[in-house]
């Protein structure tokens, strides 16, 4: 075999093992996670879930923003939806994205930006806050296993990007055997926001707006 075929067989082994990395990371890191089907709960509770609503993303000092218009809104129908949910009983939890620190994600456009937090304008009431390095927030197990322990059967989820984290984390929950219902006006994302919407309800997935939503 002449030398110039050994570089070429090399060649090509090295590019079909990267192609099938990088499409294992991709999967593991932008796909909607599988785990164990629910319970069915004598007294199920529901949960209201923000998503990624962090600085970063929505904040004041945001570097990397992830809505096609201005989140001010956002920020306020969401603040008013944690209120409701408190006043009613919902179980309310934070999700914050936190990127690993790696070239798939990097050339994905994910960027760790040092201490992630959430929104400064958001009300937090609680210390349900977790971190996830995936679109799919039940890629955070104590955030899966708050659900279980709550014992939650429904949630409703807000936040962005709608095309990505957010319809992720539906997927993942409706494969546990959880009802999920998406706000309308309480998401955002970088594509049109009406065929976004579309592929929730193609899936099954609930979607109505804040004021249709009836918490009692």
């Amino acid at each position: 075999m002449s030398l110039k075929v050994i570089i070429l067989t090399l060649i090509f082994v090295i590019a079909a093992f990267a192609v099938a990395a990088a499409l294992l990371m991709y999967r593991s890191m932008f796909m909607a996670t599988r785990g164990k089907s629910i319970e069915h709960y004598p007294d199920p509770r529901r949960a209201l879930v923000v998503l990624d609503i962090q600085e970063g993303y929505t904040g004041t000092d945001s570097r990397q923003p992830v809505t096609a218009s201005p989140p001010q809104g956002l920020i306020a129908t969401v603040n008013r939806l944690i209120e409701r949910a408190a006043a009613a009983g919902v179980e309310v939890v934070y999700i914050r994205q936190v990127f690993s620190s790696n070239f798939f994600v990097r050339l994905h456009g994910g960027r760790q930006q040092g201490r992630v937090v959430i929104d400064r304008r958001i009300k937090v009431i609680n210390r349900n806050d977790f971190a996830k390095n995936r679109t799919d927030a039940f890629s955070s197990r104590p955030f899966e296993q708050l659900l279980i322990d709550r014992q939650v059967n429904e949630l409703y989820l807000v936040g962005v990007d709608a095309a990505y984290c957010v319809y992720s984390t539906a997927l993942g929950a409706l494969q546990r055997g959880y009802r999920v219902t998406v706000l309308s006006d309480a998401v955002r994302s970088r594509k049109r926001l009406p065929e976004v919407l579309e592929r929730f309800r193609r899936r099954g997935i609930t979607v109505v707006s804040s004021d249709e939503l009836v918490l009692y």
